[in-house]
C-alpha cells in the first residue's frame, strides 16, 4: 500500500511516533501518529478499577509501536475491552490461577483511525481465549508488562489486552485462541518423527525468543504450550507459549533472590513438581536453565505421550528423588523408537548440573537443522540415520499393534496444575518428621485441589 508524506490531519511521515520509529502514513486514510492521538484522548472515558493496570496499558497506547502491513499483524498496544463486548462465551478449562473460556467480540479489537470514517477501523478475529483469573496475588500490572516487551516476538501467545467480569469482579486475560494444549494434541495422534522435530523446534523457537530478551517463562510444560493444526490435517501449523505469568527478567530473579533473602533460598515457588529443576526444588532461583530442564520434560512426553512422573505422588518424596537424581523413565518397550541422540540431549536437559544443560539457541539450532533435513530428505550423518530407523520402527510396530505399552495408570496425587510448592529449604527442619509420619507432607494435594 503506498505511502504519502501528509495525512488529512496534518501529521508528517517524519514525525517520530516512539523513540527511533517514524511516523507512517497511507493512502487508505491511516495515519500511526492519527490512531496514538486518540487513543491518548480516550484515557479518561474507561478504567479498568486498577491505576496500576491502568498506567501499563496507556503507557503501551502511548508508545504504539506500527503494526506489520504485509501480514496484518495487530499492533502491540494493550487495550481495555468491556466485558459487555463480549458474546457467545463458552468455558473450555480450569488453570491453577483461572478459569479458561473462549469467545467472541461484537466489533472486534481496535486496529486504526479510519479518517476518512473519523472512526476506529476494528481487526476481526472469530475467537479469542478469555482467562479470568481467580488468584489475587497474582501481579497482573507485572504480567502486561513482560507481555509488552516479547508481544511482537513469535512462537509466544499475543496478549490482547484485559477485562474484567462484573460478576466475579476477576479480572480476565485476552489473548489469541488456538486447537489444542500439546498435552491434548499428543493424545488425539500418533505422530511421526518429522512432526515431532517440528514440535521441538516451534517450542524452542519460543523459549529462545523469550531468553534473547533476558525473559525466564519459570513455568514451562505441555499445558503451557498451544497447538494449531492445518485445517483437516494432524501436521502443526504453529505452536505458541503461554502463561507467562511466572516470567521474570533474569537480572530482576537472581537480584531479588539474594536481596530477599539473608541465605540466598527460598522457602515456597509456583510450577508443577515433574518439570522443576532440582536446583529450584532445592530452594535456588529459577534461571534460563530451569526452562531447559522444563524442556526435557516436554522431550519427555513428545516421545511418551505420558506426562513426567504420571504414575507417583507429586509430593515431597518425589522432589526428594528428583534432587537425589530420579527422572522419569522411557519404556523399555518402546526404546528402538526413539534415536540415541535424542536420549542423550533429553537427560542433558535435566542435567543436575545447570552449566550442563544446552541454551535455548543450541536446542533451536539443533532442531532447525534436522527439520530441514528432513524437509530436503538428506540422510547424510549419524544424527538422520537413527532417526529413519526409529521411525521405520515406530510403523512397524503400530502396524503391528502387538508392541504398545500399556499407559500407566494416574496417581491421584499426580498433579500438572501450577501450585504452591514448599521448597527442601523451606521443609528442612521438619523433614524428619514428614519422613517418620509425625507430621503431614505440605506439598500433597489437598481435597480441594484433586483432580
Amino acid at each position: 500500500m503506498p505511502q504519502t508524506k501528509h495525512c488529512f490531519a496534518g501529521h508528517s511521515s517524519n514525525d517520530f511516533i516512539y523513540r527511533d520509529y517514524k511516523n507512517e502514513i497511507y493512502s487508505n486514510s491511516e495515519c500511526n501518529m492519527c490512531t496514538k492521538e486518540h487513543y491518548l484522548q480516550e484515557f479518561g472515558t474507561w478504567t479498568s478499577g486498577n491505576s496500576d493496570i491502568d498506567k501499563v496499558i496507556q503507557k503501551s497506547q502511548s508508545s504504539l509501536i506500527n503494526r506489520d502491513r504485509f501480514t496484518m499483524n495487530y499492533n502491540n498496544s494493550l487495550q481495555w475491552i468491556p466485558y459487555d463486548d463480549f458474546y457467545d462465551i463458552r468455558h473450555i478449562a480450569d488453570g491453577g490461577d483461572g478459569f479458561i473460556y473462549s469467545a467472541r467480540l461484537r466489533k472486534g479489537l481496535k486496529w486504526y483511525w479510519d479518517l476518512n470514517k473519523q472512526d476506529w477501523k476494528y481487526w476481526v478475529y472469530y475467537r479469542f481465549a478469555l482467562k479470568e483469573l481467580k488468584d489475587s496475588r497474582y501481579d497482573l500490572s507485572e504480567f502486561l508488562k513482560k507481555n509488552i516487551i516479547v508481544n511482537d516476538s513469535d512462537y509466544i501467545n499475543k496478549c490482547y489486552g484485559i477485562s474484567k467480569n462484573p460478576l466475579t469482579q476477576n479480572y480476565i486475560i485476552v489473548m489469541n485462541i488456538y486447537d489444542y494444549s500439546l498435552h491434548h494434541y499428543l493424545n488425539c495422534w500418533d505422530l511421526r518423527w518429522e512432526t515431532k522435530i517440528d514440535l521441538l523446534l516451534l517450542i524452542s523457537f519460543g523459549f529462545d525468543n523469550l531468553h534473547r530478551k533476558n525473559i525466564v517463562h519459570g513455568n514451562l510444560h505441555s499445558g503451557n504450550i498451544l497447538i494449531e493444526i492445518i485445517f483437516g490435517f494432524k501436521n502443526v501449523n504453529t505452536a505458541q507459549i503461554t502463561d507467562l505469568g511466572l516470567c521474570r527478567l533474569e537480572n530482576y530473579l537472581k537480584s531479588n533472590h539474594n536481596s530477599s533473602n539473608n541465605n540466598n533460598q527460598n522457602n515456597k515457588i509456583y510450577g508443577s513438581i515433574p518439570y522443576i529443576p532440582p536446583e529450584v526444588l532445592r530452594g535456588d532461583a529459577f534461571t534460563m536453565k530451569g526452562d531447559i530442564y522444563s524442556f526435557g520434560g516436554i522431550m519427555y512426553e513428545i516421545i511418551t505421550t505420558q506426562q513426567p512422573f504420571v504414575d507417583q505422588a507429586h509430593d515431597t518424596y518425589l522432589m526428594i528423588d528428583i534432587c537425589n537424581g530420579a527422572r522419569p523413565k522411557v519404556p523399555d518397550i518402546i526404546l528402538n523408537w526413539i534415536p540415541e541422540w535424542y536420549l542423550n540431549l533429553m537427560y542433558r536437559c535435566w542435567s543436575d548440573d545447570p552449566s550442563e544443560r544446552p541454551t535455548a539457541d543450541e536446542l533451536s539450532n539443533f532442531f532447525c537443522e534436522i527439520s530441514d533435513k528432513l524437509y530436503l530428505n538428506t540422510v547424510d550423518n549419524d544424527i538422520m540415520r537413527q532417526l529413519g530407523i526409529a521411525d521405520q520402527n515406530q510403523e512397524k510396530a503400530f502396524k503391528s499393534q502387538s508392541e504398545l505399552f500399556p499407559y500407566p495408570n494416574k496417581h491421584p496425587q499426580s498433579c500438572y496444575i501450577s501450585r504452591c510448592i514448599h521448597t527442601l529449604h523451606g521443609l528442612h527442619d521438619s523433614l524428619d518428621d514428614i519422613e517418620s509420619g509425625k507430621s503431614s507432607d505440605p506439598n500433597l494435594l489437598k481435597s480441594n485441589e484433586l483432580i
